[in-house]
């Protein structure tokens, strides 16, 4: 573009230099014109070719100047698309600012997220580590579980094993028989037979029993000690009464008298 001003320039100084010059060559023809005929002979072919160069120069500077138009033209649409392209930079920086900003938000959030990541692997080591430490107790557990088991069922077999000795040892140590007493002769004809039972202690220790006769009519209660290998005799008993005979640390006894 300066380069197309630079010769506009200098043509139009050309042309200011031969306008000059054609200027100076018409006031000679005029302050000599009543010169001779052989004297302004010579001088009109200069002056002709004056006027030609002047035509050449205006043809020139003619079109130098449609090349100036068109060049304006072109630096117009040149500063149209050059607007363009500023708005379009404009545009285009705004852009980038806007996705330079996006792009910040998203290294934020992904240095949040980075950091959330990091604290859950935390959390879940941290949980590892505790579900190891309760799986290692949950087997101790078991262990201990299954040598409580093993020991409930060996104590349960040994109860199984003692039941017989704790039931033989709650069995009171006596014998009973019952005796159907001998009447009198007066007695003979009597419908009221009566018994007497014979309760037998068969330890060597003295034994303290208490004893409770119940019968149709009446309930009546016997308490006493039976010396070690002695007999103890409930008497005066009717037919169909019950006798139970109690002694602590004992199961109880029980008889009817028939």
């Amino acid at each position: 573009m300066l380069a197309v001003l630079a010769v506009c320039l200098g043509l139009a100084i050309l042309v200011i230099v031969l306008s000059f010059r054609v200027h100076s060559l018409k006031t000679q023809v005029a302050t000599k014109g009543a010169d001779t005929h052989q004297q302004a002979a010579p001088a009109k072919p200069d002056n002709t070719q004056a006027l030609a160069d002047l035509d050449k120069a205006k043809g020139a500077l003619a079109q130098l100047q449609l090349k100036l138009d068109q060049a304006t033209s072109r630096q117009g649409d040149l500063q149209s698309d050059l607007a363009k392209a500023r708005a379009r930079s404009a545009d285009l920086q705004s852009q980038l600012d806007g996705a330079r900003a996006s792009s910040a938000e998203l290294q934020s959030q992904l240095d949040k997220a980075k950091s959330q990541s990091a604290d859950l692997e935390g959390r879940l080591d941290q949980a590892a580590s505790k579900s190891s430490q309760l799986l290692s107790q949950l087997d101790q557990e078991r262990g201990r579980s299954a040598d409580l088991q093993s020991r409930l069922k060996k104590a349960e077999g040994e109860i199984a094993g003692l039941q017989p000795l704790v039931h033989r040892a709650r069995r009171m140590p006596v014998a009973t028989s019952v005796e159907r007493a001998q009447g009198s002769l007066f007695g003979l004809a009597s419908s009221k037979v009566s018994f007497t039972l014979h309760i037998s202690n068969l330890s060597l220790e003295p034994l303290s029993v208490a004893i409770t006769v119940t019968g149709p009519e009446a309930t009546r209660s016997v308490s006493g000690t039976i010396a070690g290998r002695t007999t103890l005799d409930i008497e005066k008993l009717a037919g169909g009464e019950n006798v139970a005979i109690a002694s602590e640390s004992y199961d109880p006894v029980s008889v009817t008298v028939q």
